[in-house]
């Protein structure tokens, strides 16, 4: 059978049986094309959760001996004695996730060569400049593309030999950047004003930003309070570090020093890392370091963020040059499904990378970095009431065609399975019920076309796409309905709103100091396991659910639940500013 690696149809062969890598390559607004092909689909590798938890844990290993060697490497390209932790902190996201990627795609490309089913495939082994991305952005965008994963499928199926192929160099219909919809006219002025401030925040005298914040989910006005409580100038708003494309220097990337590996997935990675690292670390190095040094303060104490550690390759390169020096760096959470899963990419990269960790609530075994404090994010929900005769609102997730990262949740094909979850809930449910479901989508598209699947259910919800926010949902309302371990049903929690959790827990496991709280939740019928107990229990409540949910046993779990994970305080900037005090006090 002909093998299709991706959706990429320039790569299909149509006149003989095809056999499918994945789910992935079935887009479902194409459903007219693929449905008429004599084909199979081999199953996901991720299907087996306990492989995956294992294989966690083998890219976690392999990233630690490849970060050591990188380290010796980029230092010796770029003339520099840095720490490890220095490029942990620059080049640590994009390693990370390039390597559970990287397995990801050979685990799938192994799956299709036991299957002995493959005759032939076609890849590329010309890739036009653009697949090389700029910077961690660049990368992470791509990732979630069919043609940058051409790439790597062809990569893969040509160094390790499994499966017979052929060559078929049709570059010129492979692209790489994401097309981003227009910024409106609002937004457009909204960005220009904060780049504007923060070009001001340049003019502050550095002996007044001992504590620098940067994207830190802390709304402004709350951001300066801290600040001014703290005897610092108020400054929410710092300049933004631009990325200048460099041009890719092949000769620098052949210098580039890795061991060889110890496995035959191992020898692919040693080969892909110079083809693949984004280019801010290599080519555009130098031109980077000395702009991140302009742009921010010379001689912090403490340098607290949220997610800037990630994205932003100037806040990266400033931040761990200052960890260098002594500074203090603090990552505070910013979402829901940290702290509670079995496993977790970004949770164990902010710990690592941090000099502390501000949780929202919850703590790990013998990691003295994590502080659990009141989170600011969760207050802006507690003003949301649910209106008595209103919706029923049903909160779905989607994750990509393509996994991206690994941590414990319903990925790449097994977003599917959590579709038919939602779909067996909506069948259940009685007629009155179904009446008052609406099930909230994201306003853009969804990689998985769920409402042209939806529209082909066998039932059919209401669906809402637009603009309103997740907020002013609510409160047209009478009770929401999650299906994911996520943020909103944490929002909901803290405005002690009528709420119900259904998802799988075979694929969105947690970890063990959090199963007792997620018991209690269960226990109390707040969370279920399947959706027809899901949906027995709302049809039991539907028509006064405040009054279920206001009972003592449910309102002790829910507290229970959120002084572990949603906690929050009136008075939570005293709390933090002493935490941060501490800090900036402590000796570099």
């Amino acid at each position: 059978m002909f093998l299709i690696t991706t959706a990429n149809q320039n790569f299909w062969k149509l006149d003989e049986p095809i056999l499918f890598l994945g789910e992935w390559c079935r887009i479902y607004s194409q459903k007219h094309i693929w449905s008429k092909l004599l084909q199979e689909v081999l199953p996901y590798h991720g299907m087996n959760r306990e492989a995956l938890h294992k294989d966690y844990i083998y890219a976690a290993n392999i990233f630690e001996r490849l970060l050591i060697q990188l380290t010796d490497s980029l230092n010796e390209l770029h003339g520099s004695n840095h720490s490890v932790r220095y490029w942990r902190i620059i080049l640590g996201p994009w390693l990370v996730y390039f390597i559970q990627i990287l397995l990801d795609r050979y685990r799938s490309v192994c799956v299709a060569a036991d299957s002995g089913k493959v005759t032939n495939t076609w890849i590329t082994t010309e890739f036009p400049e653009g697949y090389l991305p700029n910077d961690f952005s660049g990368f992470r965008n791509r990732t979630l593309r069919d043609d940058y994963n051409h790439c790597l499928y062809s990569q893969i199926i040509k160094s390790s030999g499994v499966i017979p192929w052929e060559t078929k160099n049709n570059t010129v219909t492979l692209t790489f950047d994401s097309k981003e919809a227009p910024t409106s006219q609002k937004d457009s002025f909204k960005w220009l004003l904060i780049r504007l401030l923060g070009t001001y925040s340049k003019l502050i005298p550095d002996t007044s930003q001992q504590l620098i914040a940067y994207q830190s989910y802390i709304k402004p006005m709350d951001l300066m309070r801290l600040q001014l409580s703290m005897k610092m100038f108020p400054s929410p708003y710092r300049p933004t570090v631009d990325i200048v494309p460099s041009k890719v220097d092949w000769k620098m990337r052949e210098k580039i020093k890795l061991e060889q590996g110890e496995n035959q997935f191992e020898s692919v990675l040693r080969g892909s890392i110079p083809l693949h690292m984004p280019k801010v670390y290599l080519e555009g190095y130098s031109s980077m370091v000395k702009r991140a040094v302009e742009a921010f303060p010379k001689n912090p104490k403490v340098i607290l963020t949220s997610n800037a550690y990630k994205f932003d390759e100037g806040f990266k390169f400033w931040a761990a040059d200052q960890v260098e020096r002594g500074v203090k760096l603090v990552i505070t959470q910013h979402g829901g499904h940290v702290g509670d899963g079995l496993w977790s990419t970004d949770d164990d990269h902010e710990v690592n990378i941090a000099d502390r960790y501000f949780s929202w609530g919850w703590t790990r075994e013998n990691e003295k970095k994590v502080v659990p404090m009141p989170s600011s994010m969760l207050l802006k929900a507690r003003d949301c009431t649910p209106d008595p005769k209103g919706e029923v609102l049903c909160l779905p997730t989607s994750f990509p065609r393509y996994p991206y990262s690994m941590f414990s949740v319903p990925q790449g094909p097994l977003v599917l399975e959590n579709f038919k979850l939602q779909e067996k809930f909506f069948q259940t449910v009685s007629s009155s019920v179904s009446n008052l479901l609406v099930l909230r989508l994201e306003p853009k598209n969804r990689p998985w076309d769920e409402k042209m699947r939806w529209s082909d259910s066998s039932f059919s919800p209401k669906i809402y796409q637009e603009d309103k926010s997740f907020h002013d949902h609510l409160l047209t309302s009478r009770l929401c309905v999650c299906f994911y371990n996520g943020t909103p049903f944490l929002e909901t929690f803290v405005a002690n709103y009528p709420t119900l959790l259904c998802w799988d827990p075979r694929s969105t496991e947690t970890n063990e100091l959090a199963k007792p709280y997620f018991d209690l939740l269960r226990k109390v019928g707040v969370l279920f396991d399947t959706p027809q107990a899901a949906a027995s229990k709302l049809n039991g409540i539907y028509h006064d659910p405040l009054s279920w949910w206001m009972s003592p046993k449910v309102q002790d779990a829910k507290n229970k639940f959120c002084d572990r994970f949603a906690r929050v305080s009136v008075d939570w900037k005293t709390e933090w500013q002493l935490e941060l005090s501490k800090l900036i006090q402590e000796k570099k």
